[in-house]
């Protein structure tokens, strides 16, 4: 697809007039326009958004880091970075979320980057949640079993160790269950 579009206003004008999938492509053949900082980070996450929408998560993870990488301004950078990572939480690219996350903790303050590391727990809660209500426990198994690599305070490592018991005993993984229960009772 060619584009002849350059600026914000012209890309937004023309973006209206098309379906998502449409919009997509005609803003992925926009990035390979020569186009200002201000046009190409509004590109960018419109089409995060868009990729956002339609559940392909690491793609729309992608573009905010992208956008994050663009940004001169630290916080919105920070604060792009961890849309990033929680895109890529969302859609399973643990590895992509944690560089992308000391990305973010690496730039900010040392107060900012305990926050940030605090939201990064909390979207993993939330998506071990979200997989356990839709019975996708398998899913859930693998963000508790990386949850326990990250820096946890006593209480949340036994939360975390608690709901992997039960999701092990429901995935009939008695072996991993077994060895997590004697870990449980050791501590």
């Amino acid at each position: 697809m060619r584009v002849k579009e350059r600026t914000r206003r012209e890309i937004e004008q023309k973006f209206l007039e098309m379906n998502d999938y449409l919009k997509m492509e005609y803003l992925k053949a926009c990035l390979n326009n020569e186009i200002d900082f201000d046009t190409k980070k509004f590109v960018l996450v419109k089409l995060a958004g868009l990729y956002e929408v339609k559940g392909m998560l690491i793609e729309a993870g992608k573009m905010m880091r992208a956008a994050g990488d663009i940004n001169t301004v630290v916080g919105t950078k920070i604060s792009d970075f961890i849309k990033s990572a929680e895109l890529f939480i969302r859609g399973g690219d643990y590895e992509s979320a944690d560089a992308i996350t000391k990305k973010a903790a690496a730039i900010a303050p040392r107060e900012s980057a305990r926050k940030i590391e605090g939201i990064i727990k909390e979207f993993y809660k939330i998506q071990a949640r979200i997989c356990v209500e839709n019975s996708k426990r398998k899913q859930a198994a693998g963000i508790y079993e990386k949850m326990l690599t990250m820096d946890l305070n006593e209480t949340e490592k036994r939360e975390v160790q608690e709901q992997l018991l039960k999701i092990y005993e429901g995935l009939g993984d008695y072996n991993k269950y077994r060895n997590l229960r004697r870990k449980f009772q050791d501590n």
